[in-house]
């Protein structure tokens, strides 16, 4: 035994000493045009997974393999350089700018040297530093949007809160379905809950324009189911803002306004032969929108650094609304409708019961930080995060004076003469911080981290009254209430190792666990915001446009979960490598699961890759979902009519649930595969095609409005909770996400400093909800397989739990296809942006209509589209944008440009039915690009190191 283990140790000491005589040390220095060091690029040994990164100063030491003849020197914004090593020990390298797929990732994997176009599933990389400048959009999600053809997000209008945060999907799945982190690590979502009835409904999405642009180097968007690996909300992908880390100082100051046109009087010159006359379009210049960024960065010490940014946006309220078709004021006798004659008398036209439909208004900003400091013993200490706080105005319906309750109406019109638009005004604060230790202990790579997140957003209702107080005080009621607050706070605790081996090619392992605590709750809002004062009087209580939470509801909701997980990857060869991923996790509130990935890439040769995984997936159901609770006025049609009511949303265990036999709320669940090819078809030109399948079971819906009916039971909880109508979250359907996204990519250097990028985007997307087949008088009808208990079925209102507009909200209310299309053309001092984005066809699916019964049109339906119904398909547009860039001098540069340079619009409402009597020109149920128009901006901005 002692013979043999003095031969092992003979040939361990033998193996080492032959590692070590096979290898040399190069150290060096990767810097920009202008001499300035790069902290943070990439130096891989070509074929091997051998890499390292840049510190503060830009240098860098490797040991290469004695077989290597070459280096790889990327960074996100420049383009990669080859270098061939020969007998060097030093190699300095100047990275020109440019777009590239060759940069160290974060996200993916958990091996530190891994490139885009070595990970077995598709990451995007989005190098914001770079293109900032040249594009106009100035918040991240629509600066998102534009570029990275897989992500989608469109401005709300005449939707509560969700006016004031924009929801965001990834691959055509929910906001809540994708997982958001910032430097590697879990951000927090929004206390916000979408409950109206616009796209995304029923969900709880990350605030990523809490996030300032000017913060931000880059953003990588990984598009694969990563739950195994992240945990919870990973089932569409993840998205990981990488922070600042440069030292100097650069600004930016921007400017611009939407310079357009619309179909303002569309519906009014079809409906009254007396506005014949009237130009349908009309001219428009608001959207005003000034941002100012400052990023600056230091040294502290000789190796750490902190960056600080600041900036502050705000943007007017742009109006796309039409001119109201229908009855203004009260009947007077037999005469009927006599509105436009009282209008004349008044010295009133129609245009001054206008609504605000389109972008809220917002005023805000923040600060981000990014620090890090070097320790002793190969250890940094680091830590991010930031304050951001803005401020919204957004409306809701008009109350016209024909709509305002008879019993009220003489108290309300002595104050508000000609009816009132309430106002919804949102005070939204984010905090987060994050604090670790990382670096090697021995042989491995350690990650200790705290990470903090809270979002909180507060509702202030202007311009409104609480009709059932000027029942008793029909003089000096309140116009102005406080409606609350609700909040959303997480806090997760991170232990994260890693350590690469030398078996076969290369083996990196990780693994770790993870502490999370999540909270949400409201805070009540004052008494006449909520309080019903005359249930005699028999009018809606509390405030108009938005009721405040009542004190039933408030408080703070808990919930806790542990994780453990391991992910490994091997290269079996250079060419050929696997990952595997296991993620248990235990929630306090539903139990465990465990989920998997594995994924796989085999180089074919060095132009050609092709990428396969599959995984399983999980979503917690958020605390907002399970624990929101609030009454809401809405408007349904009735008789033709928007009539108002007061519609309660029950948390999922209260006892209105109950009574219908709603099912519990537990996790959905996800099951993925994706195959997908690289090719770099020539010096610059690179191809990417990637095909996947989501299957998921149990997505959470928020029900439609079920009333009392005949059940005493349910009608007295409604009653208790002053609304007529509830709704409910729960597991509702299954459905199957399948897509293709594509992406080509050039780029190309000439004589006399020009330079050619050239990027062709696109995802083309179907989703279903799973179907079932039920006989109906001897025929197959196929319908969504809607998970619904005995109970529910009984109660005869199966049809309020899942209807064909919920149904379209999965499949067809988003773009079911999106392409992009960019070209940078840069000479000297001059540069031009041109960019081409088709976003696809959406449709609108009417939950009710029979398209075999046109006698079920409203009344006041167009005569000439009699015929249809109300479904409706709007065609796929094309938004160009252009823009022009000169370097004034060395450190100051200039941008002009225009966003949908041609002015286009999505296609006008065809009936009348969702026009709401001539207010909505546009869809609010299903947006593409969002209804603002051309957009003329200005850029300013300034770099010193």
């Amino acid at each position: 035994m002692k013979k043999l283990f003095k031969i092992s140790l003979t040939l361990l000491l033998m193996s080492f000493c032959l590692t070590a005589q096979a290898q040399s040390k190069i150290t060096g220095k990767i810097s920009d045009p202008k001499g300035e060091p790069l902290i943070g690029a990439s130096v891989v040994v070509k074929g091997t997974t051998v890499g390292a990164i840049t510190d503060i100063d830009g240098r860098y030491s490797i040991d290469v393999p004695a077989s290597s003849t070459k280096l790889i020197f990327s960074f996100v914004g420049y383009a990669p350089k080859e270098v061939t090593i020969g007998n060097s020990t030093a190699i300095e390298v100047i990275l020109e700018e440019g777009m590239s797929l060759d940069n160290l990732i974060v996200i993916g994997s958990r091996n530190a040297t891994r490139t885009k176009i070595e990970t077995p599933v598709p990451v995007d990389i989005i190098p914001v530093t770079a293109i900032i400048n040249e594009v106009g959009q100035v918040d991240l999600n629509q600066i998102l949007t534009y570029i990275a053809p897989s992500f989608q997000s469109s401005r709300q209008t005449i939707s509560d809160g969700s006016d004031h945060i924009d929801p965001a999907q990834l691959r055509g799945l929910g906001p809540d379905q994708v997982l958001v982190l910032i430097n590697g690590k879990r951000r927090h979502q929004s206390a916000l809950v979408n409950v109206n009835g616009t796209v995304n409904r029923g969900t709880v999405g990350t605030d990523l324009n809490a996030i300032p642009a000017s913060s931000i180097d880059r953003v990588e968007i990984l598009r694969d189911g990563a739950a195994a690996q992240y945990g919870s909300d990973a089932i569409a992908g993840v998205i990981n803002i990488v922070l600042k880390k440069s030292i100097g100082l650069t600004a930016n100051v921007s400017y611009g306004a939407n310079v357009t046109s619309y179909a303002k009087n569309y519906a009014i010159k079809r409906v009254n032969s007396a506005f014949s006359g009237v130009d349908e379009n009309v001219n428009v210049v608001d959207g005003n929108t000034v941002q100012v960024g400052v990023n600056y960065g230091i040294k502290i010490g000789e190796k750490g650094y902190l960056n600080l940014t600041g900036e502050y946006t705000s943007r007017e309220r742009s109006n796309r609304s039409g001119t109201y078709t229908g009855q203004i004021w009260p009947s007077s006798g037999s005469a009927g409708d006599v509105s436009d004659a009282i209008n004349a008398d008044k010295g009133l036209t129609r245009e001054d019961f206008d609504m605000l439909i389109g972008n809220s208004r917002v005023t805000g900003g923040g600060i981000v930080y990014n620090f890090s400091y070097p320790l002793s013993n190969g250890l940094e200490i680091y830590s991010f995060g930031g304050y951001n706080n803005k401020k919204g105005k957004a409306a809701g319906f008009y109350r016209y004076p024909n709509a305002v309750p008879a019993g009220v109406r003489s108290g309300v019109l002595a104050v508000y003469p000609n009816g009132f638009l309430p106002k919804i005004n949102s005070d939204v604060t984010d905090l987060s911080a994050a604090v670790g230790v990382r670096g090697m202990l021995g042989d491995w790579n350690v990650d200790l981290s705290q990470t903090v997140g809270q979002n909180s957003f507060g509702y202030t209702i202007t311009e409104s009254v609480n009709y059932s107080q000027v029942a008793i005080q029909p003089t000096g009621f309140k116009t102005e209430f406080d409606a609350g607050a609700a909040k959303f706070g997480q806090y997760t605790t991170n232990l994260d190792i890693a350590k690469k081996h030398d078996i076969l090619k290369g083996l990196n392992t990780g693994f770790g666990a993870e502490f999370r605590v999540d909270q949400f709750g409201t805070t009540a809002g004052e008494e006449a915001s909520y309080i019903n004062y005359s249930t005699a009087a028999g009018v809606a209580a509390g405030s108009q446009v938005f009721a405040g939470f009542l004190p039933s509801n408030e408080g703070t909701n808990n919930r806790s979960s542990f994780a453990l997980y391991t992910d490994n990857e091997i290269d079996f060869t250079k060419d050929f490598m696997v990952g595997a991923a296991l993620r248990f996790e235990n929630y306090s509130d539903f139990g465990n699961t465990l989920n998997y990935k594995v994924a796989s890439r085999y180089k074919i040769s060095d132009a050609f890759t092709i990428r396969a995984s599959t995984s399983s997936g999980f979503r917690a159901p958020s605390q907002q979902q399970k624990f929101y609770a609030k009454t809401n006025t809405v408007f349904v049609t009735v008789n033709g009519i928007q009539t108002p009511v007061e519609q309660g949303t029950f948390t999922n265990d209260s006892k209105a649930a109950g009574i219908l036999g709603i099912p519990k709320l537990k996790q959905e669940t996800s099951r993925s595969y994706a195959i997908g090819a690289t090719a770099r078809l020539a010096d610059g030109l690179d191809l990417t095609v990637d095909a996947y399948q989501i299957d998921i079971k149990d997505r959470i819906i928020l029900t439609n409005n079920f009333s009392g009916g005949n059940n005493s039971a349910l009608a007295a909880q409604l009653s208790a909770a002053g609304a007529t109508s509830a709704n409910f979250f729960t597991n509702a359907v299954d459905t199957r996400n399948r897509g293709l996204e594509t992406v080509l990519s050039y780029t190309k250097r000439f004589a006399g400093e020009q330079e050619f990028r050239f990027m062709l985007a696109g995802t083309f997307i179907k989703n279903l909800v799973r179907d079932s087949a039920d006989v109906v008088d001897g025929s197959t009808v196929k319908k969504p397989f809607i998970k619904a208990t005995q109970t529910l079925i009984n109660s005869g209102q199966v049809g309020s739990y899942f209807n064909r507009e919920d149904e379209s909200r999965f499949e067809v209310a988003s773009p079911i296809d999106k392409v992009s299309l960019t070209l940078n053309y840069k000479i000297k001092k001059f540069s031009v942006m041109l960019r081409n984005v088709r976003f696809g066809e959406v449709t609108y699916l009417d939950p009710t209509m029979d398209p075999t019964k046109p006698e079920n049109f409203p009344a006041n339906a167009f005569a000439s589209n009699a015929k249809q119904t109300l479904d409706q398909t709007f065609s796929a547009k094309i938004v160009t944008d252009l823009s022009f860039g000169y370097q004034i001098a060395k450190n100051v540069g200039f941008n002009l440009g225009a966003n949908n340079l041609f002015n286009v619009y999505q296609d006008l409402h065809t009936h009348s039915g969702n026009m709401s009597s001539g207010r909505f020109i546009y869809s609010r149920r299903v947006q593409q690009m969002g209804f603002n128009g051309r957009y003329i901006f200005a850029r300013l901005n300034v770099t010193l190191k």
